[in-house]
């Protein structure tokens, strides 16, 4: 019960305007047009660089994405509003804590049922010269589509030519039915990236660039919406 709770005052919270909140058949239950899975959080900080924690920067970018989205009148959710590990709210499947963590983010996905659920993430590569965004995609036709223009609009904002890349063995990509892409957003471990995702005129860019490619892929695959 507890879970729920947390949950419903949730949603609500982070669906708070007329057009923003929508039910589904389930009263409980709103519907979305996308849903922001942030990454890490709580006890998980994800990678972390001396003071830097990408939970954090998750959290931040996300927040301005999702504001920017519902702005363009779309149907947001997110995960989670605070510094808190999502796997304090499954109660209901078994294994460890990081397996409990990802099948909350993929059981919510999978009883809202969105357009798409974008995974929010910031990388690490032991090479310190490796630098800019890369999305990770299903491998499936909304996925690759979605992951294409996501990853055309954020090489913009970097003046890269990245391009994505297949995911095969991440529990999101794999158990998560509706289209979904992880959106590794630079990378902690490069000084450049690590200096830019921890200003907020870079974290709004990325914002920004992320909903242009959620317009794109909305505007392509259901061109009556908006």
């Amino acid at each position: 019960m507890k879970y729920f709770v947390r949950l419903l005052l949730s949603l609500c919270l982070l669906t708070s305007s007329s057009n923003a909140y929508a039910f589904a058949n389930d009263p409980l239950l709103p519907s979305a047009d996308v849903i922001l899975d942030v990454g890490h959080g709580g006890i998980d900080s994800g990678t972390m660089v001396g003071k830097y924690q990408e939970k954090d920067i998750n959290l931040a970018i996300s927040q301005k994405t999702y504001k920017l989205l519902q702005k363009k009148g779309y149907r947001v959710i997110m995960n989670r509003s605070e510094d808190y590990a999502l796997s304090d709210d499954n109660k209901w499947s078994y294994g460890s804590r990081h397996r409990k963590d990802l099948a909350q983010r993929s059981g919510l996905a999978n009883t809202i049922k969105p357009q798409m659920m974008l995974s929010l993430h910031i990388n690490w590569s032991r090479k310190s010269d490796i630098r800019g965004p890369i999305v990770i995609y299903q491998n499936r036709s909304e996925s690759i589509l979605l992951a294409q223009l996501l990853q055309e609009s954020l090489n913009r904002v970097y003046g890269m030519e990245e391009l994505p890349v297949l995911g095969k063995k991440y529990y999101v990509i794999r158990n998560t039915k509706c289209p979904t892409v992880i959106v590794e957003l630079g990378f902690l471990s490069n000084k450049t990236d690590r200096k830019l995702l921890s200003t907020s005129h870079h974290q709004a860019k990325l914002a920004e660039a992320i909903t242009k490619g959620v317009e794109q892929y909305i505007r392509m695959t259901h061109p009556t919406v908006n």
